[in-house]
């Protein structure tokens, strides 16, 4: 089958397999981006025959495990007590955010119950901006450089009850405090000398502004009605309330989450419940916190890190204040453990030891067990989405490369095709394939990340990834990911393959955005004698706005610039589409033919009026030329008429002569005969003269029509009978379908008369001898039509808008007793009435159609 690549259905198998190499190769790498930690490291060919304790996913799993039991350790001295959490436990503000502990002390004044800050912290998340009030704390400046704080309600009321007096230059009290409250004013009044004094008249303020994004109290910290109360009395925090405010925050941010976390851990790392076994030893305390009762002792807990160490089929790390003093028989980072065990503030301040152990035996079914069935379950398969993922990458860019080569091309021909979109803008085209890729990308991208699942106070119960807490990766996933490569893909392919069609067709250029506007600006500069004169009355009106606005008092100028400008751009629009119109309208006079036609020049300026008079002198031209054209026609009509008159009057002697001699008994039939040819020759020249005179007559307009109202079907029947014989010596069969009622048409009978007896003549003449001729004529409300139809002799080797011209037979290269001009007469003259002429040609089928509108009763 020659080019069936080109067929669309081979392309269309091809577009689908391109989009099946990229869904299997986005999700192979989706799996393999996912099980990353159990691939990366080291020799990938080999990284899937390692053992589960060998492996990155274990090694994450162990890192993350110590990670989460210093955190627990952290939570537990912060959110205890007694071995209980402690919802009353007092929590310093200021303390807790610079050292990271929960003293239980109130040492700066800003202190709160952790069953409040949790509760707190819990509400804050959930209302997000809207824990904010702006604009409701006043900062007052005193004589002495400090500070005092009120809220902006409490600042009012003791302005209003004369308590403070607000002496503020260029405003007053009421209008001074409503700027105030609207946070006009968020670092000083700028605007002159602002004093507020007590009732004695004692100056207490120099200046006061607003404090914005102050954060929603929900609780009074302990021992004071609010925070500024505390900020207030407190030299320490005295300046530094936007201090204050940024530690509330970070403490709402994050204690009521690390809270439960703490709560819904429980005993996920308690012995029995776990294959890992820690201890954590702080030296400078001589404490020991650890899931292995046997190891609680701090004076055997150099002995219980041997035993760690010793315990067979398991693995351990060892973490001191030195780096050099790391041990561990894995292969991982003494750098990473040692990070991970000094992460929090208290411990980067003494010297702890961190000692971990799994039994790699996994006696227990926790996190460690789970991951490593799912190891062993979905490791196998990982070596084939990598080389599927390669594979399928290789075949879409192989297929690719073969969509590009035929790119624009059918079987059908060598063209190149471009469809409607290659035809756009290529900036345009390039910017809605973008549009429509990422919008709904970023859709489903939103839809499918809510199908993850969020591991909070398990240690890990899903297929591995390598990381403590994450995303487990499900196949809600896996659809959405192959959704997204699928669109993605389309997108790429639909985008891609017409730039390539633009590349073959070298449009990209020739159809740009960026060409088109160059191309502008071309033409705007080659036109800068007239494009100068508008851009320099734009840009003076414009100067004269900036200048007006720049001495006026504003609005009002705007106000005014803007009626005078808009009376002014409508005065120019309306009098532009005035001068339009008039231009438009005298163009299509002159193009419907009416030349005399003169656009009225009055009120026109400028381009438009010199557009005007040369579409005028247009008009004036085409009068001319039409006078010429109707002069040069009559001289040919008249020199016509009067040569075919000349000829008549010899061609009339000739004729008549030849009728005496054939009246002589001439015994020699070759006389006879010459005689018959030189009378039919005579005849021929004669109908010829008068066909040539008639033409001429009906192509000039020199004819004056007689019209009466006719019956075409009486018309009809005369006409049938006048060439009778005519048929019947041409062997012809004449059948006649004509309505039994009259069918009134308004013509003149004369010369309908002429335009049946051509019709029926070259039916008579032309038509293949022994065949039948149909005559139909068949009517309705509106008009009447008539058609006569045969079998040419001769093959119609030529079209029917040729018939219908003069001198045109339908076999050029006989010789017959035409002249070539009937039909053309017949179509003329029925033009001329009124009627509609129509020939039809189909193979050697020949058929005239005349039309004429009914005449109706009592018209």
């Amino acid at each position: 089958m020659k080019n069936w690549y080109k067929k669309p259905v081979a392309k269309g198998i091809l577009l689908l397999l391109a989009h099946i190499t990229a869904v299997a190769a986005v999700v192979s790498l989706v799996l393999l981006t996912a099980f990353s930690s159990s691939i990366m490291s080291g020799d990938i060919t080999h990284a899937f025959d390692r053992p589960y304790e060998e492996s990155s996913s274990f090694y994450d799993m162990m890192y993350n495990a110590a990670r989460s039991v210093k955190g627990g350790i952290s939570a537990e001295e912060n959110f205890t007590a007694e071995g209980k959490y402690a919802p009353d436990k007092l929590v310093d503000i200021v303390d807790f955010e610079k050292n990271g502990k929960i003293s239980g002390e109130n040492s700066s004044g800003l202190a709160y119950t952790l069953g409040e800050l949790k509760n707190w912290s819990e509400d804050y998340a959930e209302m997000g901006g809207a824990a904010y009030e702006e604009s409701n704390v006043v900062v007052c400046q005193k004589p002495d450089g400090t500070y005092h704080y009120y809220y902006m309600s409490e600042f009012r009321t003791l302005i209003e009850e004369k308590k403070l007096e607000l002496e503020v230059e260029y405003k007053n009290t009421s209008e001074f405090l409503n700027e105030l409250e609207a946070g006009y004013y968020t670092s000083g009044y700028s605007d002159g000398n602002l004093i507020i004094k007590d009732a004695e008249g004692n100056t207490q303020y120099t200046d006061c502004w607003t404090f914005n994004e102050v954060v929603k109290e929900k609780y009074a910290p302990v021992g004071a009605k609010n925070i500024l109360e505390v900020v207030n009395t407190k030299p320490a925090l005295n300046g530094n309330l936007s201090k204050v405010y940024r530690y509330l925050e970070d403490v709402l941010d994050s204690i009521s989450s690390e809270i439960n976390v703490y709560l819904q851990d429980g005993d996920t790392w308690s012995e029995g419940n776990t294959n890992f076994t820690y201890m954590f030893v702080n030296e400078d305390t001589k404490k020991v916190y650890t899931n292995n009762q046997q190891y609680k002792s701090y004076d055997d807990f150099q002995e219980n890190l041997e035993e760690m160490k010793q315990e067979d089929k398991s693995k351990y790390v060892i973490v001191r204040p030195k780096l050099a003093d790391f041990e561990t028989n894995m292969d991982t980072s003494a750098g990473d453990w040692r990070f991970t065990v000094k992460s929090d503030s208290d411990s980067k301040k003494v010297n702890c030891i961190f000692a971990a152990s799994v039994d790699t035996d996994f006696p227990i079914q926790d996190a460690f067990y789970g991951d490593k069935h799912e190891y062993e379950t979905y490791a196998p398969y990982l070596r084939l989405a990598m080389f599927g993922s390669v594979f399928s990458a290789l075949l879409f860019f192989i297929i690719l490369i073969w969509l590009t080569l035929n790119a624009g091309r059918n079987s059908k021909d060598e063209e190149l095709h471009l469809n409607g979109f290659d035809r756009w803008k290529t900036e345009l085209g390039a910017a809605f394939v973008i549009i429509v890729w990422i919008v709904p990308v970023m859709l489903m991208g939103n839809t499918f990340s809510g199908g993850h699942s969020y591991v909070i106070s398990q240690y890990y119960d899903m297929p591995y990834t390598g990381s403590y807490a994450g995303n487990s990766l499900n196949i809600g996933d896996l659809v959405g990911a192959g959704m997204i490569a699928a669109y993605t893909a389309a997108c790429f392919l639909w985008g891609y393959l017409s730039l390539v069609r633009r590349i073959k067709a070298k449009t990209v250029w020739e159809n740009s955005l960026l060409r088109s506007i160059l191309l502008f600006l071309r033409e705007f500069w080659e036109n800068r004698s007239i494009t100068g004169k508008t851009i320099g009355t734009l840009a003076a009106v414009i100067l004269a706005d900036c200048l007006l606005l720049a001495i006026s008092d504003g609005a009002a100028m705007v106000l005014l610039l803007l009626v005078v400008e808009g009376g002014a751009a409508v005065y120019i629009i309306v009098k532009n589409t005035i001068a339009k119109s008039r231009l438009t309208k005298g163009i299509e006079e002159i193009a419907s033919g009416n030349v005399d036609y003169k656009i009225p020049l009055k009120g026109m300026k400028g381009g438009n009026l010199k557009n005007a008079e040369m579409v005028n002198n247009i008009g004036n031209g085409l009068q001319r030329a039409v006078e010429e054209g109707m002069k040069g026609e009559r001289l040919k009509t008249d020199l016509i008429t009067n040569v075919s008159h000349d000829i008549k009057t010899p061609l009339t002697s000739i004729i008549n002569y030849v009728d005496l001699l054939k009246r002589e008994n001439f015994t020699d039939p070759k006389i006879q005969g010459y005689l018959d040819i030189l009378e039919a020759k005579a005849q021929r020249l004669k109908t010829l003269t008068e066909d040539v005179v008639e033409a001429s007559k009906v192509s000039s307009g020199n004819i004056s029509l007689e019209m009466m109202d006719v019956n075409l079907v009486e018309m009809l029947n005369q006409t049938t009978g006048e060439f009778a014989e005519k048929f019947e010596n041409k062997n012809l069969t004449i059948i006649q379908n004509l309505s039994e009622d009259s069918a009134v048409i308004h013509v003149d009978g004369k010369r309908m008369w002429r335009v049946l007896e051509n019709i029926y003549n070259n039916a008579a003449k032309y038509a293949m001898s022994g065949t039948r001729v149909y005559a139909d004529l068949w009517a309705d409300d509106k008009k009447v039509s008539f058609s006569l139809k045969n079998v040419s002799e001769q093959p119609l080797n030529i079209s029917a808008d040729e018939l219908t011209e003069r001198f045109i037979r339908g076999d050029i290269s006989r010789s017959t007793e035409g002249s070539g001009l009937g039909l053309s007469i017949a179509k003329s003259l029925t033009e001329m009435q009124g009627g509609e002429f129509k020939l039809y040609l189909d193979g050697d089928l020949f058929k005239v159609t005349i039309e004429f509108p009914k005449v109706q009763k009592g018209d």
